[in-house]
């Protein structure tokens, strides 16, 4: 993990252990790390990555359990808010998506596609009990979920294939999960077009997922993918498809209809 970045001269190398450290927590697998597997993913020794782990403890970026194991700490979610907020999210976008989660009682969320993963962007918590855990940060594998399929169909196939050319990991949720290119060509296919996707506990097997995509107008590219979920028995499915279906794909039009094409809102 040591690679050796452009005009690395002028790095700083504690600095960048120190952001490389947070960004083994990026993938969805890996929860929390201890002293020896820390130090082992970033090849430096024990006592650098106890110095490392001690200092973003102390700034309360990491945190330490009971067995001694790190992992990230609320700071980090609300530096990624703060940052997405200010330069992500303007007003008018945000009171899109407040009035979804109002008229649906659902969770809103906004995410991206990042190579082969999905990116959670903004979460609007529901009203009611339920609590969100889709945090923004949080990374998904784009394959497995319906909003990565639908950010997906905006690639060719050809680009799609690129970016899975050496992924391995075909981890299944369900039997809706695709478990080779072949498959999710074949559901991107299907996606391709459509003014959003559902997955009735396909993904998560305690939850229902609904998702609809915002374009930039000026190219008709999708830009994001605007969705809602809650608990499976929130809703039946004829009130799903009658209130809510509707109420996302109209609230991803307005935000296409505000999106700029330079990325602003």
């Amino acid at each position: 993990m040591s690679e050796s970045l452009p005009n690395d001269k002028y790095m700083v190398n504690s600095l960048k252990n120190g952001l490389l450290l947070m960004e083994l927590f990026n993938n969805s697998e890996i929860v929390e790390m201890s002293l020896s597997e820390v130090a082992a993913e970033l090849g430096i020794n024990k006592s650098s990555a106890y110095r490392l782990l001690f200092t973003l403890e102390q700034m309360g970026y990491i945190k330490k359990d009971s067995n001694k194991n790190y992992m990230l700490d609320i700071k980090v979610v609300d530096l990624s808010h703060s940052y997405l907020t200010s330069i992500s999210f303007k007003h008018e976008a945000y009171a899109v998506m407040e009035k979804l989660r109002d008229d649906t009682g659902t969770a809103v969320h906004l995410f991206t596609l990042d190579g082969t993963e999905i990116v959670n962007l903004q979460n609007i918590q529901p009203l009611s009990s339920f609590i969100s855990n889709i945090l923004p940060g949080l990374r998904w594998p784009a394959y497995a979920t319906v909003i990565g399929q639908m950010l997906l169909s905006d690639l060719p196939n050809e680009e799609i294939e690129r970016r899975f050319h050496n992924f391995s990991d075909w981890k299944v949720y369900s039997d809706a999960t695709p478990t080779n290119i072949d498959e999710l060509l074949k559901l991107v296919d299907q996606a391709r077009g459509k003014s959003h996707l559902t997955s009735w506990q396909k993904f998560n097997n305690d939850m229902v997922a609904c998702t609809a995509p915002v374009k930039d107008l000026s190219s008709n590219k999708i830009v994001y993918s605007l969705s809602v979920s809650f608990p499976v028995h929130a809703f039946t499915l004829e009130y799903f498809e009658e209130h809510i279906t509707p109420s996302i794909v109209n609230s991803a039009n307005n935000l296409s209809k505000i999106y700029k094409p330079d990325g602003s809102w």
